[in-house]
């Protein structure tokens, strides 16, 4: 199985899933995506890993053209309703993998990523990739969630998340995210590592459309957790939380 075959199962049957998903249509997160790229500007923005399209539909207004590039075929099919239904006119959707945008070099001024980079299978080449399509001056904008810095709940929320949804890879800590986009050639700023996503557990069980089998360990482990894992992730019989970091990198 490919590095992209996980990513194009779980997403081809649960897209519908994230055009309504709130964490994913809204939050400060994406409010502050918006608002990095308006005041970079340029001609054109490219958002890797696009999904259902919430983060194109809020960037593409300040650019002359916006591409969306996303691994499955109907992530971009329901992206293109949420598009439409947004009036946007400038964005075009793309299938491929992020380790091989169909974009030249130094073509974007701008690249966008939210929530997309811990199902990257080679997370290496993609920012490698990104930092290839970026011009000289260009900025990067990536948003995802991050783990402790503790081994014990690293391993813990990189675990459950992989039960819940086997395209997980991972989610990487603040240092090890700022060393993949350096790697990568960019300088990187963390501009915010303090919001948090509350996640209804069920809800969050539900979206991704995870076995029962799976899901009941994903509870298990929830209501096992140790006390410093309780405390880490805001556990509660229904809820629990992880933290978001919003990270810039710029070539």
């Amino acid at each position: 199985m490919s590095g992209i075959e996980p990513v194009q199962k779980q997403f081809g049957r649960t897209a519908a899933a994230y055009v309504e998903s709130p964490s994913h249509a809204k939050g400060e997160d994406l409010d502050r995506i918006a608002e990095l790229a308006a005041e970079h500007g340029g001609e054109r923005v490219v958002d890797v890993g696009t999904g259902v399209g919430h983060t194109l539909r809020r960037v593409a207004s300040s650019f002359r053209s916006a591409v969306g590039v996303d691994a499955t075929r109907e992530m971009l099919e329901a992206g293109a309703g949420v598009l439409a239904g947004a009036r946007v006119k400038n964005a075009l959707l793309v299938q491929a993998d992020a380790t091989a945008l169909p974009i030249a070099t130094g073509a974007a001024d701008v690249v966008t990523s939210r929530l997309a980079a811990h199902h990257f299978a080679d997370a290496a080449s993609a920012f490698r990739e990104i930092a290839r399509i970026l011009r000289p001056g260009g900025l990067l904008v990536l948003v995802d969630n991050y783990a402790p810095d503790d081994p014990e709940l690293d391993r813990f929320i990189n675990e459950v998340e992989t039960l819940r949804d086997p395209s997980h890879v991972r989610n990487h800590t603040v240092a090890g995210w700022r060393e993949l986009l350096e790697r990568a050639g960019l300088r990187t700023t963390v501009d915010s590592d303090v919001a948090v996503t509350r996640l209804t557990t069920e809800s969050w069980l539900e979206r991704s459309q995870t076995p029962p089998d799976r899901a009941e360990e994903v509870r298990r482990r929830l209501r096992a957790a140790s006390p410093a894992t309780v405390e880490a992730f805001q556990i509660t019989p229904v809820t629990f939380a992880v933290r978001k970091l919003i990270l810039i990198g710029r070539t």
